[in-house]
């Protein structure tokens, strides 16, 4: 995939993340009584699909306590590349001599710290259920750990298979790994309960975002140092 490409793609998927936002809040909005009790509600958009969805698939905490600690691995994943950057940093003795890759996926996890923070504070949907040692439903959309696993294994995946071009096995392992770890993790938050389905599919579109723009942006096209290549 050429970088133009890379780019447009992730422009237009920000752009559907934006409109996608807008649209949950708008179309079919209804209160959803929150376990049957009349004095807690929620209003939502896409109500029938999130309310059918919901019914359907239930709650699972367990599922929502491996995805909890899946998260963390996948953050423990992307130290792993902190490590690699620091390493470099102690050898070239010089930040700016680090491979173009370390900056993005800094800037990466950055950008998912300030989405994070972000939607702490804009809610724009709330949680189904009730979470144990709360009073009322949490923020939820859109959903932070699927945010977050998808987005770190999958960069990881696409800097995996550059860093590991000559070497096929340990390519399609380590990236098939990534991959599947990120699929599960996105599974199991929806299958969890403690997200509506329109949650996960706005985590989903930012997350095409910032993988699309993540592949231009890192690509080393004139010397693994140069920022400007």
């Amino acid at each position: 995939m050429e970088k133009k490409t890379s780019y447009i793609l992730g422009a237009i998927f920000t752009a559907l993340s934006v409109v996608f936002a807008v649209i949950a809040k708008k179309v079919d909005t209804a209160t959803y009584v929150i376990e049957n009790n009349k004095y807690l509600s929620v209003k939502i958009g896409f109500y029938k699909i999130n309310t059918y969805i919901h019914n359907l698939t239930g709650v699972h905490m367990n599922w929502y306590d491996i995805t909890d600690i899946m998260g963390i691995l996948s953050i423990g994943f992307g130290l792993i590349f902190g490590l690699v950057g620091l390493i470099q940093l102690i050898k070239r003795k010089n930040l700016f001599k680090l491979d173009r890759y370390i900056y993005c996926l800094g800037g990466t996890y950055a950008l998912l710290g300030i989405i994070y923070a972000a939607f702490e504070k804009i809610t724009l949907n709330r949680r189904p259920i009730v979470m144990p040692g709360e009073d009322l439903p949490e923020a939820s959309f859109p959903s932070s750990h699927t945010l977050l696993i998808a987005v770190i294994m999958i960069t990881g995946a696409i800097q995996i298979c550059r860093l590991f071009a000559d070497k096929k096995a340990i390519k399609i392992s380590l990236s098939a790994f990534c991959i599947l770890f990120a699929t599960v993790g996105v599974l199991g938050r929806f299958y969890s309960g403690v997200h509506w389905f329109t949650d996960i599919i706005e985590s989903l579109i930012i997350t095409a975002a910032i993988c699309f723009f993540y592949y231009g942006l890192s690509k080393e096209t004139k010397g693994r140092h140069s920022l400007n290549a």
